[in-house]
């Protein structure tokens, strides 16, 4: 009897001095095992010593989220074995390499809703309209299915880590995508700060609807990136009416004035998941709706920091860029300002003031009718692109980046300069044929001395750079660079469609969708598909037709973003 209590002692000192061995810092696999994690970088002493694959420190996952989940890296890893605890959300498992992004990683369930696998096209205009005396959205065209039965999605796959268990199988598969590899290919630049993780990961997290309009982008550029695409689709369907649907619930208890900032986020991930989709309509809708939202709040400068430094650069990216092709669907009177970047920004780059300098000259056919007003700006143009260097303006770089990234980037821009050139010349012989139409050699003459014509601008002796010189250049840098997977490339679609345009040499055509076939593949948004699909309709065509015009006759919002 007295030594039945001794006996008992040392079993409870041993847990104790087992748990304590556990920490919170230490990296994942030691966590996973409850021993103590010397934290030595990159991979930490205990698990060199023990043969253990070291996990790292900086994922937020505890365990992948079912056996197939290494397809979302990008490397060989060495066979290991099972680990297994107790706990059934704690299972981890490793299963044989699989080629990168080429098969979901879970199965969706039958129970997944049967929305069709894109949203239906429609008339972008009915999908927003702004209420000015209430200051509050309506929804005019969209139907919503039932609140409940949308969040009815579920996957096959292991429950998953304890930090996630709010979120569906579904939610969190997709969340995983966007924070792994998504991320990184929908930006222009990648870097340690990449606020599509840095910032919109923990915003969603605490928010439903952002969650849902995040996982909609994540479902719909997997989708664009693997083989069995029906599945992604169709989550991406019903994340974005899940997102329609939460955005009309609350605009129906705020005002625009006092919307939470996740609403304005989620506004702005639907214009993302358009640009991602390859829509061809829609896309200005969420674009106009943003801005609108924006506006009630004061404008970007009255934005909180954070906010106004993620949502700067993508809608000065979205709105010049829609400025150029999409002029008749957006709210072009209600620009914002002349917002200027601070920090070396992950969708424009080093080509903020050349993508404005472009949506200045998709305005020059409104001075037409002026031909001083149009001879002054087509100067001041002219000379921006001339004076125009990277180094002109010196911005705050993100952690991370080196001078590799930032050599590919200045490439990029250079590229946005020359697609510039390019496109002025372009607009100026385009006005140039529709100011007056051709009139027969006897009438002529005397209409010309009785009749007023509109101004008809010849192609300008004074422009800088040739535009047979401009498309040189631009070809050479695309034949320079290898267009890889770094994500500094991915902004290259809107100088490859400007230049494709204007080729007409098949060699260089080849070269243009070449390239964008390797945009297409490594960095898997939509818009690429539509902008050679365009290409394809104008080098098939009879006769030198505009793109623009093209657009008009196939009611297109083509997106260049």
């Amino acid at each position: 009897m007295v030594q039945q209590p001794s006996t008992q002692t040392p079993t409870r000192r041993r847990c104790r001095r087992e748990g304590a061995k556990w920490t919170r810092s230490g990296c994942l696999t030691c966590k996973r095992r409850r021993k103590r994690c010397d934290e030595a970088k990159p991979c930490c002493h205990s698990c060199a010593r023990l043969g253990l694959k070291c996990e790292g420190y900086g994922s937020m996952w505890a365990e992948p989220l079912d056996p197939s989940a290494n397809i979302f890296s990008q490397f060989r890893e060495p066979k290991r074995r099972r680990v297994s605890t107790t706990s059934a959300s704690t299972t981890y498992s490793r299963a044989p390499e699989e080629e990168l992004w080429l098969s979901p990683s879970s199965p969706v369930s039958s129970s997944l809703s049967t929305a069709p696998t894109t949203p239906a096209e429609s008339d972008n205009s009915s999908l927003y309209s702004w209420n000015n005396e209430n200051n509050e959205y309506e929804d005019k065209q969209i139907t919503i299915p039932d609140t409940d039965s949308c969040y009815a999605l579920t996957v096959a796959s292991p429950m998953p880590s304890r930090y996630f268990s709010h979120l569906s199988h579904h939610d969190t598969h997709y969340l995983q995508y966007h924070t792994e590899l998504g991320s990184k290919l929908l930006a222009n630049l990648e870097s340690i700060d990449n606020p599509l993780r840095s910032f919109l990961i923990p915003r969603a997290l605490s928010s439903p609807l952002l969650m849902k309009a995040l996982c909609a982008v994540s479902a719909t550029h997997f989708a664009n990136r693997s083989r069995d695409k029906q599945e992604a689709q169709t989550a991406a369907t019903d994340y974005y009416i899940q997102t329609l649907s939460g955005l009309q619930s609350t605009i129906a208890i705020y005002s625009a004035r006092s919307l939470p900032d996740e609403a304005i986020l989620a506004v702005a991930m639907l214009c993302k998941y358009e640009i991602v989709r390859g829509s061809v309509q829609q896309w200005t809708a969420h674009l106009n709706a943003l801005q609108e939202l924006i506006m009630a709040r004061g404008g970007v400068d009255a934005l909180k920091d954070d906010m106004r430094e993620f949502l700067s650069g993508f809608y000065i990216y979205a709105y010049n860029m829609a400025r150029i092709s999409n002029r008749k669907h957006i709210n072009y009177d209600l620009d914002i300002g002349n917002v200027k970047i601070s920090k070396l920004d992950i969708y424009i780059g080093y080509a903020e003031d050349l993508i404005k300098i472009c949506a200045r000259i998709a305005d020059l056919p409104t001075l037409s009718q002026d031909p001083v007003a149009l001879d002054l700006e087509v100067h001041l143009i002219d000379t921006s692109l001339r004076d125009w260097a990277p180094t002109n303006t010196e911005y705050i770089l993100p952690r991370g980046i080196t001078e590799s990234n930032l050599m590919r980037l200045r490439m990029v821009a250079n590229c946005f300069r020359d697609a510039a050139y390019i496109y002025l010349h372009s607009t100026l012989e385009r006005l140039n044929q529709r100011t007056a139409p051709p009139l027969s050699p006897q009438f002529a003459a005397p209409l010309q001395l009785t009749l007023h014509t509109p101004f008809k601008p010849e192609p300008s002796p004074s422009i800088s750079l040739p535009r047979s010189t401009a498309l040189h250049h631009l070809l050479s840098r695309i034949r320079e660079f290898p267009l890889d997977e770094h994500c500094e490339y991915s902004a290259l679609t809107f100088p490859l469609f400007i230049a494709g345009c204007e080729s007409k040499h098949p060699s260089d055509q080849e070269l243009i969708i070449h390239s964008l076939d390797k945009l297409e593949a490594n960095f898997g948004i939509g818009n690429v598909r539509r902008a050679k699909e365009m290409l394809s309709i104008l080098w098939a065509g009879e006769g030198d037709v505009h793109w623009l015009d093209m657009l008009e006759r196939l009611q297109w919002d083509l997106i260049l973003a």
